[in-house]
């Protein structure tokens, strides 16, 4: 974003960023159109680019926005319950999956943008939101312990952002759905409940011959 963006009103800004959220939040990058954004804040093409270089430079503004948002709520709401994140690796996304329901349900258009960031068709694009979730991701993740896991920490970490990835979007897409929150919300808790317990457990009762 140019420097001019960050010099503007408080008012103004957030008008942008609001219509942003909701172009980008409803919609794949593919499909969500600068013109539906600069109707909403209420300003001209013309001015928007006043602001912006480009499209992809907002899109990825308001991805590291969104992404800013959530992870400064999940750090927020561990300290206002007092707790701190879990050295064991599964137990730190058993906490860190509940903490993001609320922020999930508060803020569906940010979850939407977070979710169809893995629909990105432009390679380059998609590269740079991913970095921008793995920084993230890094700032509650690196710290856990890693000395009784049986596989490589790295390896068992990519495994849990391909099934965030999954999980978001299966949220996203009950909540699109209409279903009652209380029946999404509980979906998700029982979906992430499986997976941990799949991981903690293995798959097999006993020993294989």
């Amino acid at each position: 974003m140019k420097q001019v963006f960050f010099n503007l009103p408080a008012e103004k800004r957030e008008k942008i960023i609001r219509a942003s959220l909701a172009e980008f939040g409803a919609r794949d990058f593919e499909k969500a159109a600068l013109d539906r954004i600069v109707e909403a804040a209420g300003i001209s093409k013309g001015g928007l680019y006043e602001y912006i270089s480009s499209k992809d430079e907002l899109y990825l503004f308001i991805v590291e926005f969104s992404y800013t948002r959530l992870y400064d709520y999940l750090h927020a709401s561990l300290e206002r319950e007092g707790k701190s994140l879990p050295a064991d690796l599964l137990e730190r996304f058993a906490v860190v999956s509940r903490a993001a329901i609320d922020f999930y349900v508060a803020h569906p258009e940010m979850i939407g943008i977070i979710a169809r960031t893995s629909r990105i068709d432009d390679g380059a694009l998609a590269g740079k939101a991913r970095a921008i979730f793995d920084e993230h991701f890094a700032s509650i993740f690196d710290s856990a312990a890693d000395d009784s896991l049986a596989f490589p920490k790295d390896r068992l970490v990519d495994l849990m952002k391909w099934i965030l990835v999954k999980t978001r979007t299966d949220f996203l897409r009950e909540m699109s759905s209409g279903a009652a929150i209380s029946t999404v919300v509980a979906r998700y808790i029982e979906e992430w409940d499986f997976i941990l317990a799949v991981l903690r457990k293995g798959i097999y009762t006993g020993r294989r011959a």
